[in-house]
């Protein structure tokens, strides 16, 4: 198989980490919460581990975890913001820790400014058919700059 072929392969197999990570995100909207908070992260921070072998990867995880148990349910419109704002900065340095510490700054604040408005203009204002649709286009916007910005290990 050619460089350019297992190079795609590989893309390939991080866009589904991204869909897996998506789907858990968005399953467990409807029950079981410790699929978006540790099962999800879990899967995403293993996975970029698995591809690159760099141990940051092993550190974001907890932080994941942490962050992603945040709450931003609310009952006002400022008050949802608010919350959804913060859930968005604190998931979009979490998902950017390697990067943060592997100093790749337009990547760790691409993410973190992406994430936090995302969850302010899809959680408050949800233009998307449903909950569901929601909660899955938000996993993917936490998983995917974090997973295809690694950086492949070279044997």
């Amino acid at each position: 198989m050619t460089s350019e072929k297992k190079t795609m392969l590989k893309v390939f197999l991080k866009a589904l980490v991204v869909m897996v990570f998506a789907g858990l995100y968005a399953w467990s909207g409807m029950e079981m919460k410790w699929m978006r908070r540790f099962l999800a992260p879990a899967i995403l921070c293993l996975s970029a581990f698995g591809f690159s072998r760099d141990w940051r990867y092993l550190v974001q995880m907890p932080v994941m975890f942490i962050t992603l148990c945040l709450g931003y349910g609310a009952d006002s419109v400022w008050l949802k913001i608010l919350k959804r704002g913060i859930f968005g900065l604190t998931n979009g340095a979490s998902s950017s820790v390697r990067n943060i510490w592997a100093k790749q700054w337009l990547l760790a604040m691409f993410q973190i400014i992406l994430v936090t408005a995302t969850f302010i203009a899809f959680g408050v204002f949800n233009p998307l058919p449903s909950a569901r649709a929601e909660e899955f286009f938000l996993g993917v916007v936490i998983a995917l700059i974090p997973m295809v910005a690694v950086k492949d290990y070279e044997n």
